[in-house]
């Protein structure tokens, strides 16, 4: 990194002075950017912090070394008349300018308007002032540079060379690492893989196959076909975090642990699908063991590692934070998740591909078709933001629709809940014809996936099963969303299809839950469910492998099918269903609620009214009374007490939205307008 060169008014000069300041601007951001990703991995092991920095070091020189390289020869006019000392200082403090205002707009996400689009003028400010910051920050930076003492620079001039080396060398090796995870043995040959697929906030009434007229979903139709459709299936939560956690582990809410959703909330230790796939006991004797099973999850959404729901997976992806690809036992595959750089890389990518969770999950059943793998694929193109590509648009959303809805965020439920927006018929139908542009997206990446697989010649080795963790509310009740009682966020698709160990075509009307799910795939695989001996309360699974279900054979699994979130309990058989607060579980808090000192229970006949739009409480108060006993009576199972939760301000929130809309009192908001309920809430 020579500077000690007379003045060079050639462009070979200017790539010099730019590789110079790239390999330089390149070094520091590296510590910098390293220092954050060590601390958000928890990076501890010595060895491993040292080689992760030299590797972080290592592609920034990279990044900024090209970078600075074509911006000097684009700058190569104005810079021409400087030497090569004065060239490299001013691109130094260009690019030092840029580190620190990428740095300080990314990182200030979590406190500067959180969720809010990169193009809001919010987040615009935001990037201007972190701008401005930074260009003040590298110019001081500059001026104290040529103040540091001589041993110091030279220092600095073999550091970077060092670090760079070290840096290929230990990135190297942890590449090298190709554990034989998934090879086919005696233990797994003749065991199924399997594909989960969650599409987040998906109801089971748009898809073509369980009745919709007007969307089309050819693709989860063709796995209906060829498999197993539960026509009755029911979340455990309607809403994301609980709902997984009881998809992964067989088990109610309260017994898994994961209640909340919240930064500081993870799922606790639990035995989920993916880490019982790998250390299961097999029904001839046998145990697998880790290697026998390569997983990985796709994720999207809040579904994150952080939040424990990964908790198994060898291999994870995580569109919403820009993780890309990470192997969890690669400390280097780790840390490099965290770089801006890879975030950034990764965040712009989803700019250009509406299926990059699709694409990513296709590559990698690719790679891995020789082997036995299980995936968990989560899809969330029917979660809000209903923001879906032009062409799912075309023949749903109506061309003549004039009003200001384009795309639908939770800002603007937000705005419609305050009574800051009154929706006309037309923004309602806007809405919907929105999220059911996003189911067909959603059929069409589950459609890419499963020809992937076909194409490699496992679709009929694979378990295919496709649900949801929760329904959506789209104006119903006078609703928007989700993490409500009815129907429209419990019901939710689950179809299964495994040529030869499931039925082909076959509908089954039974109540299952989405505890059923992980009992079901150890029986089709010849595998002991979790909980086999446990006498540790938690340790058990609730749920029931639905085998037989779809043969027709042996009784249903559940008489009942129970959900629940932080305000209300909810409990359903096949003819009535009834939901509550916490206080009225009590026979105390059931005679205060029906005496009206208290919100009043939600009753509903669903074979008179399946939409859930007149309380009949009043009307069935026996009826009501032999539920809640047995809701009772099932809460008392459960390791952890309803008075141990605490609500959640969304929790408070919807409640006092459902009592003001009079569902508390036997008439829901919308009862009588022809289903455009929020047509009345606002006013």
């Amino acid at each position: 990194m020579s500077t000690h060169e007379p003045n060079a008014p050639g462009p070979l000069t200017s790539l010099r002075a730019g590789l110079n300041a790239g390999l330089l601007v390149g070094f520091w951001h590296g510590l910098l950017d390293g220092a954050i990703a060590s601390f958000r991995t928890r990076t501890s092991e010595p060895l491993d912090l040292l080689g992760c920095l030299a590797g972080a070091v290592l592609t920034y020189c990279v990044v900024w070394g090209a970078g600075l390289v074509l911006g000097a020869l684009v700058l190569h006019a104005f810079l021409r008349a400087r030497d090569l000392r004065s060239r490299i200082a001013f691109l130094s403090t260009l690019g030092l300018a840029l580190v620190f205002a990428a740095e300080l707009y990314w990182w200030s996400r979590e406190w500067l308007f959180y969720g809010v689009s990169a193009l809001d003028p919010r987040r615009l400010a935001v990037a201007a002032g972190s701008l401005v910051v930074g260009a003040v920050v590298a110019v001081v930076a500059a001026k104290l540079a040529p103040r540091a003492p001589k041993p110091a620079k030279w220092t600095l001039v073999w550091l970077v060379p060092i670090a760079c080396i070290g840096g290929a060398a230990y990135v190297g090796v942890q590449s090298s690492r190709s554990a034989e995870r998934g090879s086919l043995n005696e233990r797994n040959r003749e065991l199924p893989n399997v594909v989960l697929f969650v599409v987040d906030a998906l109801r089971s009434d748009v898809l073509s196959c369980y009745g919709h007229p007007r969307v089309q979903t050819p693709h989860i139709d063709r796995l209906a076909k060829e498999g197993v459709l539960f026509e009755n299936a029911f979340v455990q939560a309607p809403f994301t975090w609980s709902s997984f956690g009881s998809i992964l582990t067989g088990k109610y809410p309260r017994r898994h642990g994961l209640v909340k959703m919240a930064a500081d909330v993870a799922l606790p230790p639990n035995v989920t699908l993916p880490w019982h796939l790998k250390n299961a006991k097999r029904l001839d004797g046998r145990r697998l063991e880790p290697t026998d099973y390569t997983t990985a999850a796709f994720l999207t959404g809040t579904v994150s590692h952080g939040s424990g729901l990964a908790r198994g997976f060898d291999t994870y992806f995580e569109a919403l934070v820009g993780h890309a690809l990470v192997e969890v036992e690669n400390p280097w595959s780790v840390f490099r998740s965290e770089l801006l750089v890879s975030i950034f890389q990764n965040k712009l990518s989803q700019k250009f591909d509406a299926a990059q969770v699709a694409d990513v999950a296709s590559d990698w059943l690719r790679e891995h078709a020789t082997k036995r793998f299980a995936t968990k694929i989560h899809y969330y193109s029917t979660h809000t933001p209903y923001d879906p590509p032009q062409r799912f648009k075309d023949g749903l959303v109506d061309p003549n629709y004039d009003g200001p809805i384009r795309s639908f965020w939770a800002e603007h439920r937000i705005a419609i809940e305050q009574g800051k927006y009154t929706l006309t018929p037309a923004d309602v139908a806007q809405i919907q014809n929105l999220y059911y542009a996003g189911v067909e997206q959603a059929d069409e990446m589950i459609g890419q996936v499963v020809d992937t697989l076909e194409r490699a010649g496992v679709l009929d080795q694979t378990l295919v099963i496709v649900t949801s963790d929760h329904g959506e509310e789209l104006g119903d009740h006078g609703l928007w969303e989700h993490n409500w009682m009815f129907q429209t966020n419990l019901r939710v698709p689950l179809v299964m299809r495994l040529p030869q160990k499931l039925p082909a075509g076959k509908r089954v009307k039974e109540i299952v839950q989405s505890i059923d799910i992980v009992p079901t795939v150890c029986a089709l695989a010849g595998l002991e469910p979790p909980g086999v001996g446990a006498t540790d309360p938690r340790e058990f699974v609730d749920g029931k492998s639905l085998v037989d279900l779809a043969f027709g054979r042996g009784e249903p699994p559940h008489r009942f099918a129970f959900a629940e979130n932080g305000i209300y309990l909810s409990i359903q058989d096949e003819r009535s269903k009834l939901f509550l607060t916490t206080e009225a579980l009590t026979p105390e808090g059931w005679r205060a609620a029906l005496d009206g000192r208290a919100e009043k229970p939600h009753f509903y006949d669903l074979e008179r009214d399946p939409d859930e739009k007149q309380n009949a409480i009043l009307e069935r108060i026996a009826d009501a009374e032999r539920l809640r006993a047995e809701l009772e009576a099932w809460s008392a199972t459960m390791p952890i007490r309803r008075d141990e939760l605490l609500r959640s301000a969304r929790d408070d929130e919807d409640a006092a939205l459902l009592r003001m809309l009079g569902y508390a009192e036997g008439v829901g908001a919308g009862a009588h307008d022809d289903g455009h309920a929020t047509e009345s809430k606002g006013k």
